[in-house]
């Protein structure tokens, strides 16, 4: 397939290609920290917890810094749901193995964002259909310590193996609730609106309900170094006219992990990060009842500078018969 060759394997050995050269610079740079002495990083008990921003594992913060965040940022949990974080204004978990939005697990803490994401499928075993092209936008607001909403636009391209292209433009509305927070672990529940893009004949409006997770696998095991562990699992519904057979509903269920390997400080590749994410879903109806697709999706992130993410990664099939056989994600994320 002439798409194939140029859009699936093309990213898939760019990507492998800057993990490389990354990881090799990292093992430069983590050679050379080793023979730096190491000092403390003093905040007076006064200071805001954005002082502490992600913490330098090489500089970690003393006690008497700890404390004085621990007074500015309170533990959320399902106990104090209706009386802690309401009237708190938003901030941000600092800590020493940084939580991060990846590209397939639901973000599990709130945000205040701008977001671009870039997907190119090469599509498989589907006659009607050879390629897609997806971007999308979203601007996420904080409220608080509990409430994000989060308005989203996006654009598809289908690329038929003969014809025009069809596109079309979609978009939806979500609003996240912060359930846990606190320094080892956070979790989240969300619900998303996504109304059809009928441009692309979609018929159908999406109700989703999702459930996420992250848990500071460093604070458990430390020899495993900055290692997070996410998961997220979710249920959608779709309302509206349909083909005879179409599927009505299904469940997606993620599990990754993630390895921080940079300061924040470090130049261009700031928390540098990579990542291996599970990625499945399951039909719960129509023809297809019960039909499993399961995927791979190895990544990097980093902040090539303050408040400014880049994430590539690519999704790999699992299971047989997959709907395709590459799918290439970019990322940009802009953090305010």
């Amino acid at each position: 397939m002439k798409f194939r060759s140029q859009t699936g394997l093309l990213p898939a050995a760019v990507s492998v290609g800057a993990i490389s050269l990354a990881l090799s610079m990292l093992s430069a740079s983590a050679a050379a920290a080793l023979t730096e002495p190491s000092s403390s990083l003093f905040v007076p008990p006064s200071a805001p917890p954005e002082a502490l921003s992600d913490i330098d594992p090489a500089n970690p913060p003393t006690e008497e810094a700890k404390e004085g965040a621990a007074q500015h940022l309170s533990d959320l949990s399902l106990g104090n749901f209706f009386s802690q974080g309401w009237s708190e204004p938003w901030q941000k978990w600092r800590r020493t193995t940084p939580d991060m939005a990846l590209l397939r697990v639901t973000t599990n803490f709130l945000e205040r964002e701008f977001r671009l994401d870039y997907v190119v499928t090469d599509v498989a075993n589907n006659p009607a259909l050879d390629s897609t092209e997806f971007l999308n936008g979203l601007i996420a607001y904080g409220l608080n310590r509990r409430l994000m909403l989060e308005v989203i636009s996006n654009y598809q391209w289908n690329t038929p193996p003969a014809g025009p292209r069809i596109n079309g433009a979609g978009g939806g509305f979500l609003a996240r609730f912060q359930l846990v927070e606190n320094v080892t672990q956070s979790y989240s529940f969300q619900a998303r609106v996504s109304p059809p893009n009928r441009g692309i004949g979609q018929t159908q409006t999406t109700l989703t309900s999702s459930l996420a997770g992250w848990q500071d696998m460093h604070a458990l095991i430390p020899a495993l170094g900055r290692f997070g562990l996410y998961g997220s699992f979710q249920y959608d519904n779709f309302v509206g006219p349909h083909k005879a057979g179409a599927a009505q509903s299904d469940i997606g269920y993620d599990l990754s992990v993630a390895e921080t390997w940079t300061a924040p400080t470090t130049p261009v590749f700031g928390n540098f990060t990579t990542f291996l994410e599970a990625f499945g879903t399951t039909l719960l109806d129509g023809a297809s009842s019960g039909k499993t697709t399961v995927s791979l999706t190895p990544g990097i992130r980093f902040w090539f500078i303050p408040e400014n993410s880049f994430t590539f990664g690519v999704d790999l099939p699992v299971t047989r018969a997959p709907a395709f056989h590459t799918v290439f994600r970019a990322n940009y994320i802009l953090n305010f």
